[in-house]
C-alpha cells in the first residue's frame, strides 16, 4: 500500500493520527497508517509508518513501508521498505527489504529465506550479506533476494 492507494474512511483500514498514542495491541484486517504512535503489537497485512510516525512494539504483516521510526521486532513476511526518512531498529524477520538512501537499518535482519542474499541496487553503497547489521555508516539502498 502506498499513501496514494489509502483513502480516509475505507473500511477495514485504520488511521493513528499524528498528536495520538496508542497503547495496546491493534489488529487491523486491511491496512494501517501510523502517523501517531503507538505502544504495543500490531497486526495487519499492510502497515505505513509516516514521517511523524512510530511502532513500538512487535509487529506482523506482509508488506510494511517505513517513512517514520518502527522499533523492537518485525515479522514481515513479504516486503519491507524504509524510506529515506525512516528508521528502523530491533530485530527483524521479513523476505525481500529495500532500503533507501537516508533509510536507517539500527537492527539484525534475518531473511525469511534459508539462503539470501543482500545486494546494494545503488552504486555508492557497500554491499551487505545475510545477518548484517546497516547503521548510520552503512546506510545506502538494498534489496534482499532470495538465492536460487
Amino acid at each position: 500500500m502506498t499513501g496514494k492507494d489509502f483513502r480516509l474512511g475505507e473500511p477495514n483500514v485504520a488511521y493513528i493520527g499524528a498528536g495520538v498514542t496508542v497503547k495496546g495491541a491493534i489488529v487491523v484486517p486491511d491496512a494501517i497508517v501510523v502517523d501517531g504512535v503507538v505502544e504495543g503489537d500490531v497486526t495487519a497485512p499492510s502497515i505505513r509508518i509516516g514521517p511523524s510516525g512510530i511502532i513500538k512494539g512487535n509487529v506482523i504483516s506482509t508488506d510494511v513501508d517505513v517513512y517514520g521510526t518502527l522499533g523492537e521486532t518485525a515479522e514481515v513476511k513479504e516486503s519491507l521498505l524504509v524510506r529515506s526518512s525512516g528508521r528502523v531498529e530491533g530485530r527483524i524477520n521479513c523476505g525481500d527489504v529495500e532500503v533507501e538512501k537516508g533509510g536507517v537499518l539500527a537492527c539484525g535482519i534475518f531473511s525469511a529465506y534459508t539462503r539470501a542474499e543482500v545486494t546494494s541496487v545503488n552504486d555508492n553503497a557497500p554491499a551487505l550479506r545475510e545477518g548484517d547489521v546497516a547503521g548510520p555508516a552503512r546506510t545506502g539502498q538494498f534489496k534482499l533476494d532470495a538465492a536460487e
